[in-house]
Order: C-alpha cells, then sequence, then structure tokens
C-alpha cells in the first residue's frame, strides 16, 4: 500500500509559526483514508526521516518567514527547496535536521517518490495567538494539500472538499488562542 506523510512543523506556543500542528488537526478531523499519515513533529524536523521513508508522497507543512506579506504560501517541490537551500537555513532553525532527516532517507534507498514543501509568511509570533492572515492561509493550505491528495489518487474526488470551520480546531478555541 502507498503511503503518504503529512509533517507539521513549528512551535505551537509561537504564534503563527505553529501552523503546522493546526493544519494537521484541520485535517485529522476529515475521513482521509488509512494510508494518509500526519506527523507533528514541533522543532524536531531531524525526526522526520521515519515519516518520509518510502513514501509515495510526502508533504512538510510549516510557517517560515520569507520576507513576504502575512499568509502569503510557497508551494515548493524538492528541487525548487535546494536551489534555495543555504538561503532556507538561515530563516529557520528546523531546516538544516530537516535536510538531514532527508539525506538519511535517501542513504537507506527509502526517499520520497514526491515531495511538497508548503511554507506560510506568519504575521504574529512569539506569543500563543494566531492571526486573522494565518487562519485564511490555513485555508487555503489544506485545500492545497487535498487537491493534491486528489490529484495523485490517494484521496478520492467525491471526498467533500468542503471545508469545516477552521474555529472547530481545539487548539484554537480557548482563551490562550485569540484572533
Amino acid at each position: 500500500m502507498c503511503e503518504i506523510s503529512i509533517i507539521g512543523l513549528g512551535n505551537i506556543l509561537d504564534g503563527d509559526m505553529g501552523v503546522g500542528c493546526y493544519i494537521l488537526e484541520a485535517l485529522a478531523q476529515d475521513n482521509l483514508g488509512d494510508n494518509i499519515r500526519l506527523a507533528y513533529l514541533a522543532e524536531e524536523a531531524i525526526k522526520a526521516d521515519v515519516w518520509f521513508y518510502k513514501a509515495s508522497l510526502a508533504i512538510i507543512v510549516q510557517g517560515l518567514c520569507l520576507g513576504a506579506n502575512p499568509g502569503r504560501i510557497l508551494c515548493w517541490n524538492y528541487k525548487t527547496f535546494r536551489q534555495n537551500l543555504t538561503w532556507l537555513t538561515e530563516q529557520s532553525k528546523t531546516i538544516r535536521p530537516l535536510t538531514q532527516a532527508l539525506a538519511r532517507t535517501e542513504l537507506a534507498n527509502g526517499f520520497p517518490e514526491k515531495l511538497l514543501f508548503i511554507f506560510i509568511q506568519p504575521k504574529e509570533t512569539g506569543r500563543p495567538s494566531i492571526s486573522k492572515e494565518m487562519c485564511k492561509a490555513m485555508r487555503r493550505a489544506i485545500k492545497i494539500i487535498k487537491r493534491q491528495l486528489q490529484e495523485n489518487g490517494f484521496l478520492s474526488t467525491t471526498t467533500s472538499s468542503k471545508l469545516e470551520p477552521i474555529y472547530r480546531l481545539k487548539l484554537l478555541q480557548g482563551s490562550m488562542l485569540m484572533f
């Protein structure tokens, strides 16, 4: 059976930088199928090799300061990721460990068939809240992920592409997280 790994990176206590966790939480609310694995690794990107190993598709989602407008989404394949690697390693402490995990996976002959990196420009950092811009970007990122799953035959085209309200996320509810 082909497996898909969707990996969320980022610290939920650092505002918009925790977007990877929130996107996984939203995806977990849908019935995506047994062959789709969701992994929130926080800032432990070094452990991603287990999730990359022999995956048909691996998607990495992370808030990343790119110098763009808040909520801007960049979708990169592996080639584009490699081309920007020098610059990226200066932007986030998770990038170098992520590349190390990819290198170990390649050494073990288990490199994913296809990789997609989804980087989202944060607005609010340093406090446990999510900005309005990030909430909108999360919805777009979830649609991108579902479209990738459908285009690659891992998600039925009859599966609803309608997104439930993002406020269903338990992590976004409560007094700590405001937007």
